[in-house]
């Protein structure tokens, strides 16, 4: 399989600090939130997730000038959250702030 790619625009519930990780690059995790209307069997259902994220490098100096709050459209993929982990993490390669 080759696909993981997840488009999403959220709200940032949490944002921890700026750290780094035992390699050396820089990171920041974050909690988001999500809300909107969606399409599921012809109906329009209101749709509510959280979950966790996670940025590196660029990115996670640019996040981390954000605070909780703030919305933003995320273009990422979904990996494990540890080795011994089978829970999803965002990892967010790209982002703009929205209104």
């Amino acid at each position: 399989m080759k696909r993981n790619q997840l488009l999403l625009d959220a709200e940032i519930l949490d944002i921890g600090p700026l750290r780094m990780t035992p390699g050396g690059i820089e990171t920041v995790m974050l909690k988001l939130g999500h809300r909107s209307m969606q399409v599921e069997a012809e109906k329009e259902r209101e749709v509510r997730v959280s979950l966790e994220a996670a940025g590196f490098g660029a990115v996670a100096r640019k996040l981390g000038s954000l605070e909780a709050g703030s919305r933003i459209a995320i273009k990422g993929f979904l990996a494990r959250k540890g080795v011994n982990s089978e829970y999803p993490v965002l990892h967010i390669n790209a982002f703009k702030t929205i209104e």
